[in-house]
C-alpha cells in the first residue's frame, strides 16, 4: 500500500514542509546516493505561484536543501519552453535562476535548447521519443506539481506534469485528444521516483491557467504518482475514477488510487471544495478533443497509404507479400494509424 504523506503549510514555512512531507514517507532512501538529480515543477507560465499556475519555488529550494543534506550531487531544475515563454524567461521571472546561483549543485535546464535523442518506446500511443540529453543522465527524478482544476481533464498534478517534457511544443496539441495514452506512455519513460504536490496555493475554475487561486495550505508527497494524484483529487472534491488519465495509468501499472495510505494530516482536514467549470463547457470540449483524435488517425492512414503505394510500386505486391504476413501487415498498419513518433 502507497503512503502518502499531507504537511499543512504557508508561503512562509513551505521549505520547511516539503522537507516534512519527504522525512513522513521515508523519502530520503531514494535520494541518498544519487550523483544527478532533475526536479521539474510546473512552470507553464511565468506567472507567480501566488496565482495558483506555478509551482513556488520556496518549494523547489526546500527540496534542494533536503537533498544537499543527504548526498552531493548534480542538481537540474528543468523544464521546456511554452506558447507564452522561453523557458530561461520563466526561470528569470520566477526566481529560479537565483537558486543556481544560491546553490553551486544547481543549474536551470531548457529542455527545449539541450541535446536529445530518439528512445524506441513500445507504449500504447509513443513508438518513438524524444528525450533530451539531460533526462538520460540523471538517476532521480522528481516531479513538483501544482494542485489545480483543468478545463479539459478535470484535474491536473503530477502524472500531467509530466506533458511538459514533450518537447515539440507543437506536437503537444495533437496529442490532446489522446491524453490518457499519452500521459501513460510518458510516466512510463519518466517516472517519478518522488512526486510532490504544491496544494499551497491551487487553482479553481478554468484551470490549468485562467482559473481562480485557491488557498489549501498543504504540500504532499509520496512515491506513487498516481497515489499522490489521487489524493490531491481528494482533497479538491474529485472523486479519483472520474479522472480518465488517473484511471488509464493505474490500468498501465504506474501505481494505484485505491488503497492509499495518508500520513500526517488527514484528507477531511484539508479538504476544499474547487469550484469546477460548468459542465456544459466539459462536455463540449470533448468534441474538440475526440476531432482531435479522429485526424490524427486520419493523417496517420493516409501516411500508411502513401507508404503502400510507395512500396507496390518499388517492390511490387508479390515481394510484399513473401516477406510479410497477413498479421505483420495488420500490425503495421495499427502501429502507423493508432501510435505516433514523437
Amino acid at each position: 500500500m502507497p503512503s502518502v504523506s499531507i504537511v499543512r503549510s504557508d508561503e512562509e514555512n513551505a521549505r520547511e514542509a516539503v522537507q516534512r512531507a519527504i522525512d513522513l514517507i521515508g523519502g530520503g532512501r531514494f535520494i541518498e546516493g544519487r550523483t544527478e538529480i532533475s526536479i521539474k515543477p510546473n512552470l507553464s507560465r511565468p506567472i507567480s505561484s501566488s496565482s495558483g499556475v506555478t509551482t513556488d519555488r520556496e518549494i523547489v529550494a526546500g527540496l534542494i536543501e533536503k537533498i544537499n543534506s543527504l548526498t552531493k550531487c548534480k542538481i537540474n531544475i528543468v523544464e521546456t519552453n511554452t506558447a507564452k515563454a522561453s523557458a530561461d524567461e520563466t526561470f528569470r521571472r520566477l526566481g529560479y535562476f537565483a537558486l543556481s546561483e544560491e546553490y553551486s549543485n544547481v543549474r536551470c535546464v531548457n529542455l527545449s535548447n539541450d541535446r536529445k535523442v530518439h528512445v524506441q518506446l513500445d507504449g500504447d500511443l509513443f513508438s518513438t521519443l524524444l528525450v533530451p540529453e539531460s533526462m538520460m543522465f540523471c538517476d532521480l527524478f522528481i516531479s513538483v506539481a501544482k494542485l489545480k482544476t483543468h478545463a479539459e481533464y478535470l484535474y491536473t498534478g503530477v502524472l500531467k506534469n509530466q506533458y511538459g517534457l514533450l518537447v515539440s511544443r507543437a506536437r503537444r496539441q495533437q496529442y490532446h485528444g489522446l491524453m490518457s495514452k499519452a500521459i501513460a506512455d510518458l510516466n512510463r519513460f519518466y517516472r517519478p521516483d518522488l512526486s510532490i504536490i504544491d496544494a499551497i496555493v491551487g487553482m479553481e475554475g478554468f484551470g490549468p491557467a485562467d482559473g481562480k487561486s485557491k488557498h489549501v495550505g498543504a504540500v504532499i508527497a509520496s512515491a506513487d504518482p498516481v497515489a499522490a494524484d489521487a489524493v490531491g483529487a481528494r482533497i479538491m472534491g474529485i472523486r479519483p475514477e472520474k479522472i480518465g488519465y488517473l484511471k488509464y495509468a493505474a490500468k498501465r501499472g504506474l501505481g494505484t488510487w485505491k488503497s492509499v495510505e495518508v500520513i500526517g494530516s488527514d484528507i477531511t482536514s484539508i479538504a476544499e471544495g474547487f469550484d469546477m467549470i460548468p459542465m456544459r463547457y466539459y462536455y463540449f470540449s470533448k468534441i474538440p478533443l475526440a476531432l482531435g483524435r479522429f485526424s490524427l488517425g486520419i493523417r496517420n492512414l493516409a501516411e500508411l497509404l502513401r507508404l503502400a503505394r510507395s512500396a507496390s510500386v518499388t517492390i511490387g505486391l508479390t515481394a510484399i507479400q513473401r516477406r510479410m504476413s497477413v498479421y505483420g501487415l495488420l500490425r503495421l498498419g495499427k502501429d502507423t494509424v493508432f501510435r505516433v513518433q514523437e
